[in-house]
């Protein structure tokens, strides 16, 4: 078991790894073109091929644009993939999403430092990774995610760069598409070759702490989004409703006005295959600080720049 601080659980910036940002950022719809829907048995890097990208200047990451439609939010409970639906999952709906762009990363060590550098966001209390007493500072994982961050403190990041968490139902979408498949790649189950997670075929995690982001190309979802299954657990926007699906809008839901407790999205690389799974979530106290929950951001369209 990871430590966790605060309330347990309950269940100079640092540029794409993988290539390199244009010069400026531009958060409009004529600028790129829409990814398409590929279909899950496409390899990842056929997907990572496909997948436009921009940039946002400020701290270097790559975005990828979800384009506006339906999709299938929850759980299928008619889905054979040997595992059952969370009633928190329930009931399976079409959701209307705007456009949006999302980080195609996790938020990095480098990312987050220039923030805190630039004086607004606040540096995380803890510096070390599961395994690693140096971390957080440490060059050699200056790509990996940040971690032991609070909502708060995410949240903050996201509007130093002009964005916002991602509500649950972006989140969702950006993993899975338009189709209730289980995990980003499709409903084959989790393997150290798709995610880094817990391998449910050797009973051992795969490395059993981050790795650089962008780790598991043929674990991309359609979008090309990497890693919204295991590496870190994500924040997102909303206050957890275990009923909220039942009377949720049909577009563009934001979730409950207030709660305890906020939702993490995604798995971790501690976690057992069932909580990777797209429509899988869990709830925490905002201020939970914990060794694999880091997260992602997402900016507006702006259809007139």
């Amino acid at each position: 078991m990871l430590p966790t601080f605060g309330n347990p659980p309950t269940a100079t910036p640092t540029q794409d790894p993988t290539a390199t940002p244009a010069p400026n950022t531009t958060f409009s719809i004529d600028s790129i073109s829409s990814p398409q829907e590929i279909i899950s048995t496409k390899s990842g890097e056929d997907i990572l091929d496909k997948t436009p990208l921009n940039y946002r200047e400020i701290d270097g990451a790559a975005i990828i644009l979800i384009p506006e439609g339906e999709f299938a939010m929850g759980c299928d409970i008619h889905q054979n993939a040997g595992f059952d639906c969370g009633f928190d999952e329930l009931p399976l709906h079409s959701v209307y999403i705007s456009a949006y762009f999302i980080d195609r990363y996790e938020v990095t060590n480098g990312q987050y430092q220039q923030c805190v550098e630039d004086g607004h966001c606040q540096e995380p209390m803890y510096k070390n990774s599961a395994t690693r007493a140096s971390y957080y500072y440490n060059p050699k994982y200056r790509d990996y995610p940040v971690v032991a961050v609070t909502w708060n403190e995410a949240n903050e990041y996201c509007h130093w760069v002009g964005g916002r968490l991602p509500t649950e139902a972006e989140w969702e979408k950006a993993a899975r598409g338009t189709h209730p498949q289980a995990y980003p790649w499709g409903n084959q189950t989790p393997d150290c070759n798709l995610a880094n997670s817990y391998d449910n075929k050797t009973g051992r995690s795969c490395v059993g702490d981050t790795v650089k982001v962008g780790s598991y190309p043929e674990g991309a979802s359609v979008y090309g989004v990497m890693d919204m299954a295991g590496n870190v657990w994500e924040w997102v926007n909303d206050w957890y409703n275990a009923e909220y699906y039942r009377s949720s809008p049909l577009s563009d839901p934001l979730g409950v006005g207030v709660g305890q407790d906020k939702v993490i999205r995604g798995g971790g690389f501690d976690y057992s295959w069932v909580k990777l799974r797209t429509a899988y979530k869990s709830n925490h106290h905002p201020d939970t600080r914990h060794l694999s929950f880091g997260f992602r951001c997402v900016n507006p369209v702006e259809d007139d720049m």
